[in-house]
């Protein structure tokens, strides 16, 4: 049996070897192109259309050499340009992002004003927009897109343009904003009635699929799909048949077809690896470890993210690495492993603590809104253009003609500039009552942290204060509890800065990243209540987004909720359910002693500062508790979602 997978596995090498090696024609056509041509220009233009092939950088180093030659032989700017540009293609498959910058930066200083070469400056500005974008760098990627867009309009390059939309396109799906970024897809898939613009370009297809696949539309991704996939392998284009793939597997698994899942996902990892794309490689590398977490294969899975791990942190791809890391934690909890499940949470939390992409939403609106108004206002000029011509025509002759022009044209630009002056003075007026505004909510910010930190930090800091006096007084060897309980304080100050900090960090926080703290802190307590079992129950299936300071209330009520069953109501079972559907509802179980006076908050437990808390963040809590049959928390949107 062992015998006949054996020679399965080498039967499934041997065609993804034969089927990359057919893939690589164009590739090996160049090649020999370069080797036989004896024009030194004509031989650098050959290792730039190289340059922009499925190449991996260890097989594209030795043309830079030649690149540089060739250049340097004939000191023409153009041919040093080219050979510059070439570096940079190196640079950026070596996940060099600044390198890479540092030449297109000056290339496109150079090229900016050159008509004669409006081309090259062109795909200057979009190979900026890709490198932005291979550094996470959204925002960034985001404006030099537009201005891709708006150059690639005036030029009439249908193909760029095509590619400029779909790049905007796919940083609104990073971005989570997917009917914006299927309507910027279409945009792109409309921008010529000429299918051969498309016929080599599958990441058109395979965006669409991936966005059509988060709105929960299976036949429309798995249709597009296809496309992507048919179209990479008949041109022979390794990286988008190694998108294609992975973007398929994703559909197959996200329709419970994880059977059919294996194979691509296979497939994209071993085509990752011969292109010797390391950012590509770790997220395939994900993909595929959460398949084996989901479909009980967990111990491979381990193995395959800590490859990933050492190849992501090697690389520098940190938000590679918290993707890793994640479907690491996956196949630890389908091991059954919980105690280095628990760590890989732990590292989980810290990782996006530190790790700030988050892209400001209406920023991104205000420069698609500015750009789309410079456009209109491109179209303004070309029509006063065209009406000066036409008036010139039709006037030149008449001496009334010209001066009724000027007078009226004079009162127009007067009438213009009177509009432009209480523009301006509303514009001001309009950033005033903005400032205003901000400043008014800073405030109200910093008297929240204040708040929070003082009922939270306060309390510790007041215990630690009463330890250090009874230490004092009595001495060290007589107050080891009071020690104890002096590094007990310490660790929850500690703690509850680090959740203030959490909610700082971010603007918005997924139910998820909420379940993920509580997890974490139920982690932390068992150990401390050996006789008590937890129960934790997730039901997402809507991952929303609320305010972070409206998350760190929930923490808290679920903080102050498990505080007192475990302290006060000699329970042997605490369940905790999160629930997202629908609405978000939030569950804390037990099975004690119950409360005897549930009318009275002030001595009930906190209850009257847990239901301010949830009053603040919009939600209605609900106490239900009988003596000796337990105590129930309920937390729920105080109106429906």
């Amino acid at each position: 049996m062992k015998t006949i997978k054996k020679i399965g596995l080498i039967l499934i090498l041997i065609i993804l070897g034969v089927r990359a090696l057919a893939q690589t024609k164009a590739i090996d056509s160049l090649r020999n192109l370069i080797k036989t041509e004896s024009s030194g220009k004509q031989k650098l233009n050959l290792i730039y259309e190289l340059a922009g092939q499925s190449i991996n950088s260890d097989t594209l180093l030795p043309y830079i050499f030649i690149a540089n030659s060739i250049a340097t032989v004939s000191k023409e700017k153009f041919d040093l340009s080219t050979a510059a540009y070439i570096r940079a293609y190196y640079y950026i498959r070596k996940n060099f992002v600044d390198s890479a910058l540092f030449i297109i930066d000056r290339l496109i200083t150079d090229y900016k004003d050159d008509k004669l070469k409006a081309d090259f400056y062109l795909g200057l500005l979009f190979f900026r927009a890709k490198v932005f974008d291979r550094g996470n760098r959204y925002t960034q990627a985001l404006t030099q897109l537009y201005k891709v867009v708006q150059e690639a309009e005036l030029q009439k390059d249908t193909l760029v343009l095509i590619q400029a939309k779909t790049g905007i396109g796919w940083v609104q799906m990073e971005m989570e904003q997917y009917p914006e970024a299927l309507n910027w897809f279409y945009k792109a898939l409309n921008t010529s009635a000429n299918k051969k613009f498309y016929k080599n370009y599958g990441a058109l297809y395979s965006n669409i699929a991936s966005t059509y696949n988060s709105l929960h539309k299976p036949d429309s991704a798995q249709y597009y799909i296809n496309i992507g996939i048919r179209d990479a392998r008949e041109n022979s284009n390794l990286y988008f048949l190694a998108t294609s793939l992975s973007m398929q597997a994703k559909i197959f698994t996200d329709n419970h077809q994880h059977a059919l899942a294996e194979a691509p996902l296979n497939e994209v990892v071993q085509i990752r690896k011969q292109l010797n794309d390391p950012f590509y490689t770790v997220f395939d590398m994900s993909n595929l470890a959460s398949y084996y977490a989901r479909n009980n294969q967990a111990q491979k899975g381990v193995q395959l993210c800590k490859e990933g791990i050492m190849l992501a942190t090697k690389s520098g791809l940190s938000s590679q690495l918290l993707m890793i890391y994640h479907a690491l934690a996956e196949n630890y909890k389908a091991a059954g492993n919980m105690v280095d499940y628990g760590q890989t949470l732990e590292d989980i939390i810290k990782l996006k603590d530190s790790f700030n992409t988050i892209n400001s939403s209406r920023l991104l609106a205000d420069m698609q809104a500015n750009s789309d108004a410079q456009k209109k206002q491109k179209e303004i000029l070309e029509q006063k253009l065209n009406l000066t011509q036409k008036n010139y025509w039709l006037f030149g002759s008449a001496l009334f003609g010209l001066m009724l022009t000027a007078i009226m044209s004079l009162a127009f630009k007067n009438f213009r500039r009177k509009q432009y002056i209480k523009m301006q003075l509303a514009l001001e007026e309009e950033k005033r009552t903005a400032a205003q505004s901000v400043i008014d909510a800073e405030e109200h910010e910093r008297k929240r942290i204040a708040a929070d930190l003082h009922d939270n930090i306060g309390a510790y800091a007041s215990a630690i204060r009463a330890d250090v006096e009874k230490i004092s007084d009595s001495g060290f060897e007589k107050n080891i509890l009071s020690l104890q309980n002096l590094q007990q304080h310490s660790q929850e100050i500690i703690n509850s800065l680090r959740d203030t900090i959490w909610v700082l960090n971010k603007q918005n926080i997924t139910i998820t990243g909420i379940g993920d703290r509580i997890k974490n802190h139920i982690n932390k307590l068992k150990p401390s209540y050996n006789h008590i079992l937890f129960h934790i129950h997730e039901e997402i299936e809507n991952d929303k987004r609320i305010s972070s300071q409206h998350a760190l209330n929930i923490f808290r009520i679920v903080q102050e909720a498990l505080h007192n069953a475990l302290k006060h109501s000699n329970a042997a079972n605490i369940s905790f359910l999160l629930s997202s559907k629908n609405k978000i509802i939030i569950k804390i179980e037990d099975d004690g002693d119950g409360i005897n006076d549930i009318q009275n908050p002030d001595e009930g437990n906190g209850l009257l500062n847990m239901k301010a808390r949830a009053d603040e963040a919009g939600f209605q809590m609900e106490v239900i508790s009988f003596p000796g049959k337990g105590t129930s928390i309920l937390l729920q949107p105080a109106t429906t979602n």
